[in-house]
């Protein structure tokens, strides 16, 4: 039985109802209570009523009526006032009959309403054309005042909007003035038992009356007590003291002239932003480096480091606060923390800076050459072409990373030769691994570029700044560390008068404070929002000694903004809990919805607004105008974690379920961030699915670190449910792709190998590839049995295939050439190399082909083909120009000069040498443009050219130096001691030799082919100094090591070929010629099979010269000629005019 007064349901003998005791209806039909129907159809017109109510009733107070009655209870309250009127209305329509007045009045009072509830205003009453609004009551906000003049400036705006409609129908235009003021009133429901009214009463509401009838039609005119409120974010005229009707005293007044564009800053504690102190020491350091840096044509590297809240920024800001914007260009990059940035985010945020700061776009997109500025473009989030689009498909990861490391070093660059730079970047422990990259791959440039790197860390373990060994930079750091008792309480006394504060107080405040200057600025705040501290005669004094000594002060930085957090309205707290919740840095966009979904807000600018005035948050226009961050860190993680545990979940599932449904279109841009929020939701399956994507997005940009954590997670995750395995099949491969890239092969062989037994299900082409990859790691760790094992394993498994697959049997044939080449099997490696290259030519796989035709030339070199080597070395040298791989051609270039110098053609390596010596500058490799500027020289040597040799070997030497690299720097000796020789400066070229030999040694087994070639020089020298016994010597070990590195199994090489020199000229020298003839013989032979041709015609002009010597003059003359030749075609005139002049001694001798 159905009660109807109750809804209850009894049994079907009660006659009673248990829950409420009324008698049941017994004669009704429809005893089982109304169907699911009828409740619906009554619900339906309960909600109808409703909305007819609200129309009639302000939406505030219908819900307080709805939901919460007891707010609508007379309180006491600080409310602003906002009256408007339409002046002269009344005067202007009495020409119209009522009904158009009232069609114009309510047209006019609608816009002006809706303005209104647009900042949660409420609607009191409307008085003929105008209207009263009260901000503030019964629903309070922080910033009632800014709401209401937001609202008068909307209003004003309405107006005008609506003067054309005035103009037409009342023949002039209408224009509306404003009154606004703000005080304590009481609010609350006024009347009878038979209608009552929601109101206000007190004297603000008269004075906000009095204001508006004295202000001139068009402009607002607001009280003292709004404008102290709001004057950092609205402009004003000076302050006028008008009279008022019914009050004794003049009111100071101020006229609203326009919402500022950029909000004044306005610190919660006026006088603090000037305060610096206890930092002296370390501004006189930084003084120092930008001293030096002013006037060196080179740059520095600056390290600040210090724990959270020391004013690590504070101290950058202020040692170049100074710095004339002629003098130097100052960028600002910034690091964001977890799973709040994308790849290269420092240098996107400094682009974005530089951008913000350069007169338009294109001022510096012109500092970038074409085929970087795709990259920069990508990096701002400007749209790119389709061809720019097509050229990056056909680039791998590797060299994608590359060009963006190359556009950011080259922009850089090009920069610091207008201005010198000055690149801050702020928050660097937070820098993402892509971001570390570009860092450790241009800090280089101080030694040539004048730029100024500052980075601005906290203290790390191991590697300060994960960018290796820093000493080759000298960089200078500055550790900042806490103030000392009597900075702290300076820095107390700049902020208020301690005259009232009791000693015991200060001591306990110095304590917990620790010397963090962050610490005593909020205790400050936290003082002055309790209403302990009161602004009088120009300082911060006590104004309650009382309430002072029964405070209880918090006993960490934590403690104090949580203080601060409990404080707030609850609108604002439950606001900032949630956008902890997001992270250090958020959209609006983003909060708006979360708070929609968790409490149906729809607004939440004002409340963000006013959280930037209490200090708590801070605008980032510098990213977007639609984003906001936390002012400080330590206030985001103490308010996020002053959430109860399990809260957080489905705090964290909305966030996620909030970015889906707002960026549904751009997901992949905020995999990592849903990656996070879904994991610590515990929706384990979607944390999956987006923490692999995540790991998958961090690889492809080179951030190592993140990918593999993303990884490891996302294998821990398949793990707490089934149907997993393809999601566990590429993380186990991915986890073996990054611990292969950093180096890691062990860890990258378990992987590989640990997924291929797990999976073999796994299509066959897949396991092919990983098969491949796991061949690759044992090639790099140099174990070939291995990495011959893993190649026709995937090479096996591609046979059992019907499908082309041609990349991936293109890239298992040129792994197998590659490692025949090196086992000396150069026939299997040219028949493996060309199919190779057979089954890709033609196909878009640009980085496969020039891959194997590299290869494949350097095959061809070693058989001797060298027409056939320089043909594929071209090739894959224009494959890579076409595809923007500057590093590509860098090597190509170098590998093709190589090419034409060994074949004789000394102009055309010299012109590659000197294109790869371009594009090894341009991408600030190092190592490489030491190596092209030795291979430039070289040439020079060949070509007599000593002084353009000896230019371009000091600048290798000098890099040699500078990247203290051993090897490299013995080299840069050994070519020194060359080119000295040449020269017959014997001094200098022993002490480069001497040194070389020391370093090469120094250096063991694998530096005994460079080893072969220094004793050799020794040699020569020794010779050319007449020091016989010496130059045996130095044979003697060249032929000791030759043996050791070649087992005697090869003596047809170019080692071989100059070992045979020497030995000819020693014999030479000891008058043996039968023996020194064979010798050079021998040696000419070899190099013209390697096709050595400036060290054939030396061997073939010492072969002429003995033959002369043993008395058959016209035969050595004759081979003196095919010497010539030789030197001519190699355009190698020091040696042809020795040539030409050694024939003519020699004929004339004949004569």
């Amino acid at each position: 039985m159905y009660c109807y007064q109750c809804g209850h349901s009894n049994a079907d003998s009660a006659q009673i109802g248990v829950a409420c005791s009324a008698l049941l209806d017994m004669n009704r039909s429809d005893k089982q209570g109304p169907s699911i129907a009828q409740l619906e159809e009554e619900l339906q017109s309960a909600r109808q009523q409703i909305e007819r109510i609200r129309k009639f009733v302000p939406p505030i107070v219908a819900d307080g009526i709805l939901n919460d009655p007891e707010r609508l209870h007379g309180t006491r309250r600080e409310v602003t006032f906002l009256f408007a009127d339409a002046v002269n209305f009344t005067r202007l329509s009495t020409s119209l009959d009522a009904e158009t007045v009232f069609i114009l009045i309510n047209d006019l009072l609608t816009r002006l309403v809706n303005a209104i509830h647009r900042y949660d205003g409420l609607v009191d009453k409307f008085i003929g054309d105008g209207l009263m609004a009260v901000f503030g009551a019964p629903l309070a906000h922080e910033n009632d005042a800014e709401l209401a003049i937001r609202a008068a400036l909307d209003m004003q705006q309405a107006a005008r909007e609506f003067s054309s409609i005035a103009q037409a129908k009342l023949g002039a235009p209408i224009s509306i003035r404003i009154g606004i003021h703000s005080g304590i009133v009481v609010a609350g429901v006024l009347g009878t038992d038979t209608q009552t009214s929601y109101t206000v009463i007190g004297d603000p509401v008269n004075i906000a009356s009095r204001l508006e009838s004295q202000i001139e039609p068009g402009h607002i005119l607001v009280g003292a007590p709004v404008y102290t409120r709001v004057h950092a974010l609205f402009n004003f005229t000076p302050p006028e003291m008008i009279s008022v009707k019914g009050f004794d005293q003049d009111i100071e007044v101020y006229k609203v002239i326009s919402s500022r564009a950029v909000a004044a800053k306005e610190r919660g504690v006026p006088g603090i932003e000037g305060l610096f102190l206890g930092r002296a020491g370390e501004i006189s350091i930084l003084n120092n480096v930008l001293n030096t840096f002013s006037q060196d044509d080179r740059g520095a590297l600056v390290i600040v480091e210090g724990d959270a809240g020391l004013g690590k920024s504070r101290l950058v800001g202020e040692w170049l606060s100074g710095v004339p914007a002629k003098d130097m260009t100052i960028w600002h990059g910034r690091g964001l923390p977890y799973a709040q940035g994308t790849g290269y985010g420092v240098f996107r945020s400094l682009l974005q800076d530089a951008v913000n700061h350069a007169p338009d776009l294109e001022a510096l997109l012109d500092k970038v050459s074409d085929p970087f500025l795709p990259y920069i473009r990508n990096l701002l989030g400007l749209p790119l072409s389709d061809e720019d689009e097509n050229t990056k498909r056909y680039l791998s990861p590797e060299q994608i990373n590359q060009m963006y490391v190359l556009a950011i070093r080259e922009w850089i660059s090009r920069s610091s030769t207008v201005n010198r730079l000055v690149l801050v970047l702020d928050d660097f422990h937070w820098a993402d691994d892509p971001s570390c990259e570009v860092l450790k791959s241009i800090l280089n440039l101080i030694h040539t570029a004048p730029v100024l790197f500052v980075i601005i860390t906290r203290p790390q373990t191991g590697d300060r700044i994960r960018c290796g060994d820093l000493s080759g930079f000298n960089p200078t750091h500055v550790q900042i560390p806490p103030l000392s008792d009597g900075e702290s309480v300076s820095l107390l006394q700049n902020i208020a008068d301690l005259h009232n504060v009791p000693q015991t107080i200060i001591d306990t405040i110095l304590v917990r404070a620790e010397g963090n200057p962050f610490y005593i600025e909020e205790f400050v705040r936290m003082l002055i929002e309790k209403g302990v501290m009161a602004f009088l005669e120009g300082r911060w004094r006590v104004s309650s000694p009382l309430a002072l000594e029964q405070l209880d002060i918090p006993t960490s930085l934590r403690g104090m903004m949580m203080t601060r957090i409990d404080r707030l309205p609850e609108n604002l707290r439950y606001l900032v809990q949630d956008a902890a919740v997001i992270g250090l840095q958020f959209d609006s966009h983003l909060l708006e919805q979360m708070e929609h979904r968790l409490r149906g807000v729809e607004n939440i600018i004002p409340m963000l607004e006013r959280l930037c005035e209490l200090d708590l948050l801070i605008k980032q226009p510098q990213v977007s105008a639609d984003t906001y961050a936390f002012r400080h860190i330590l206030t985001q993680e103490a308010i996020y974690h002053s959430s109860l545990r399990h809260q957080r979940p489905k705090l964290h599932r909305i966030v996620a379920e909030s970015i889906e449904a707002l960026y549904k279109d751009s997901l992949m841009q905020y995999v990592a961030l849903l990656a996070h929020h879904y994991d610590f939701a515990r929706e384990r399956e979607k944390a999956l699915l987006y923490t692999l994507k995540a790991g998958e997005l961090a690889q492809q940009r080179f951030a190592n670190r993140e990918s593999i954590e993303y990884y490891s997670r996302a294998l821990q995750l398949s793990q707490h449910f089934s149907g997993t395995q393809e999601e566990r099949w590429r993380a186990a491969i991915g986890m073996g792709d990054v611990q292969q890239h950093v180096g890691d092969y062990e860890e990258a062989i378990a992987f590989y190998q640990a997924a291929l037994e797990e999976h073999l299900d796994v299509a066959a082409e897949n396991q092919s590839e990983v098969m491949l990859k796991t061949g690759r790691v044992w090639d790099k760790r140099g174990v070939r049995e291995k990495a011959e094992y893993w190649y026709q394993a995937a090479a096996s498994k591609l046979e059992s295939l019907d499908k082309d697959l041609p990349r991936l049997r293109a890239e298992v044939n040129g792994a197998l050439g590659w490692l025949e080449m090196r086992k000396g099997n150069l026939s299997t490696a040219e028949v493996l190399l060309e199919k190779a290259v057979a089954l890709v030519d033609g196909t878009t796989n640009y980085e496969v082909i020039s891959s194997s035709l590299n290869r494949l030339g350097g095959v061809y070199f070693n058989l001797g083909k060298w027409d056939a080597a320089v043909l594929a070395v071209g090739r894959a040298l224009e494959l890579r120009e076409k595809l923007n791989d500057l590093v590509g051609v860098a090597r190509s270039s170098n590998n093709l000069g190589i090419l034409k110098r060994t074949s004789g053609d000394l102009k055309g390596a010299l012109a590659n040498y000197q294109r790869s010596l371009e594009a090894m500058l341009r991408v600030g490799d190092t190592e490489g443009t030491a190596i092209a500027d030795t291979n430039i020289a070289n040439v020079y040597i060949d070509l007599g050219a000593w002084k353009l040799a000896e230019e371009n070997l000091h600048r290798s030497f000098a890099i040699s130096q500078r990247i203290a690299n051993p090897n490299e720097l013995a080299q840069a000796h050994l070519n020194l001691a060359r080119l000295y020789i040449y020269q017959k400066i014997w001094e200098k070229a022993e002490t480069h030799l001497h040194n070389a030999i020391t370093l090469f040694s120094q250096s063991g087994t694998d530096a005994n082919p460079n080893l072969i070639d220094a004793f050799w020089v020794k040699g020569m020298l020794n010779l050319e100094k007449q020091q016989l016994d010496a130059a045996e010597e130095s044979l003697e070990k060249c032929h000791a090591l030759l043996i050791e590195v070649t087992r005697n199994a090869n003596r047809e090489s170019a080692e071989w070929g100059r070992y045979e020199q020497l030995a000819g000229r020693i014999a030479f020298s000891r008058d043996q010629t039968p023996i020194a003839l064979q010798h050079f013989q021998t040696a000419a032979a070899i190099f013209k099979k390697t096709n050595t041709m400036i060290e054939e015609g030396e061997s073939t002009y010492w072969c002429g010269i003995t033959m002369h010597q043993t008395g058959e003059s016209a035969q050595g003359i004759n081979i003196l000629q095919t010497a010539l030749a030789i030197f001519e075609r190699l355009d190698s005139q020091t040696n042809v005019d020795l040539v030409n002049e050694k024939i003519s001694k020699l004929i004339q001798m004949t004569d």
